[in-house]
């Protein structure tokens, strides 16, 4: 099966969306202040980005079936410079068919080609599946995420 992997294009951000609300299925929860047309809204400003990368995955019939996005966020003291995917969304029907070893390559490209030294990804706890995938793909599993939700205006 070949599954394309390409950069989303302005205009399609509504799609990509739609994409990332594949985190929301069971063992993952929607956000309590989930907003969809906030979220189309940020991920054009996110396209709009040259530290960002958004990734897409498309089956040969060029349906959506996987979505990933890649942030070069900090230059740490210690590691050196960071890329964090903060999402990585494969459609149920297409889980472990390679898309999101797709994505993640990508992903993990990208972050290298950009000067970053390593690469972070955080997961829900409940993700049990998604972590065994991560370990199978070469992750080692470094640290516990904490995470405190400040201001109204998200």
């Amino acid at each position: 099966m070949s599954i394309q992997i390409r950069r989303p294009q302005p205009g399609t951000e509504a799609e990509f969306v739609t994409g990332l609300e594949w985190l929301f299925d069971p063992p993952g929860s929607r956000p309590p202040d989930w907003d969809r047309d906030r979220a189309v809204e940020r991920t054009a400003q996110v396209l709009a980005s040259e530290n960002v990368a958004l990734f897409e995955a498309r089956s040969p019939q060029d349906q959506l079936v996987g979505v990933a996005s890649v942030y070069l966020d900090i230059l740490s003291v210690r590691f050196g410079r960071r890329a964090s995917i903060e999402d990585l969304a494969v459609h149920p029907e297409w889980r472990s068919r390679g898309v999101g070893a797709s994505l993640l390559t990508a992903a993990r490209t990208w972050a290298q080609e950009h000067g970053a030294d390593y690469v972070f990804l955080e997961s829900g706890v409940a993700r049990t599946e998604a972590h065994r995938f991560y370990l199978r793909q070469g992750a080692n599993h470094a640290a516990a995420a904490f995470r405190w939700t400040v201001g109204h205006n998200r």
